[in-house]
């Protein structure tokens, strides 16, 4: 009986260097797999996160709603609609943008628009009953470029009760007491002495600080005094009224609606 030859080195060689590249092979084949656990965690975590955030953000929309926040409401929808396209979201904002449509409308009502056919400006302010004493409101103008707001403040008052003429504005809303910067050449001053007698005006460019005073007049619950000083120190004090408030109120609100 003839004996079983052994393999040979080269053939145990191959062997060993197939076994090595079946090795690597299948290392290289499971090293390009997906951490599946960890990637489909943080991709269901943030799904969950995203959908919970928009869910928020249509629910505070539509709190605020219900609170006559229309312009709050407005951008809580709008986030949420930013991160899921909703058509129970996108009737919301419709549904707000049609209170806010309808109460540009109540608040014209209380207004005096003017317009400017020349320079094509609509100047929209409060309808002034004033006979006599303080003039304090705010007034909007809107052209091509956009909106801007002044504040105009003076008095009207007899001829011999008015100051000389006053060259310092001081406002006291509370704890907050604000003097008001203006260009004396800028006032207008008008005098009939058988008539209206002295009226006497200043309008404001209402900046950031200008709007601080408004919100601080309208919040405060103690009497607002508007006080004038003229260039021989003598003063004038005046408390703005409640009617006066809910214009400043009123003009406020109708200018956060304008684009």
């Amino acid at each position: 009986m003839k004996a079983k030859k052994r393999p040979g080195c080269l053939v145990i060689i191959l062997i060993i260097v197939g076994v090595f590249i079946l090795i690597g092979i299948i290392g290289a084949l499971l090293s390009d797999s997906p951490p599946e656990t960890a990637n489909n965690s943080d991709s269901k975590t943030t799904g969950a996160n995203a959908s919970q955030k928009h869910e928020e953000l249509f629910a505070e929309a539509q709190a605020l709603l219900g609170q006559g926040k229309y312009i709050d409401a407005i951008t809580a929808v709008d986030k949420a609609i930013k991160i899921e396209e909703n058509a129970e979201y996108t009737k919301l904002k419709t549904d707000i943008e049609a209170k806010i449509k309808e109460k540009k409308t109540a608040l014209e009502a209380k207004f005096e628009i003017k317009e400017d056919k020349v320079e094509k400006i609509s100047f929209i302010s409060p309808v002034s009953e004033l006979d006599k004493g303080l003039v304090f409101y705010p007034y909007i103008g809107v052209n091509k470029s956009g909106k801007y707001m002044y504040l105009r403040v003076g008095y009207q008052e007899d001829a011999s009760k008015a100051l000389f003429v006053f060259t310092s504005i001081k406002v006291r809303a509370g704890e907050e007491l604000e003097e008001l910067k203006f260009n004396l050449l800028e006032k207008s001053n008008d005098v009939d002495l058988l008539g209206a007698g002295m009226t006497e005006l200043v309008d404001i460019d209402v900046n950031k600080n200008t709007q601080k005073l408004l919100d601080n007049v309208v919040a405060s619950t103690e009497d607002v005094i508007v006080r004038f000083e003229d260039i021989s120190n003598q003063i004038t004090d005046y408390t703005i009224s409640k009617e006066q408030k809910q214009d400043i109120v009123d003009i406020l609100e109708y200018y956060s609606y304008l684009e």
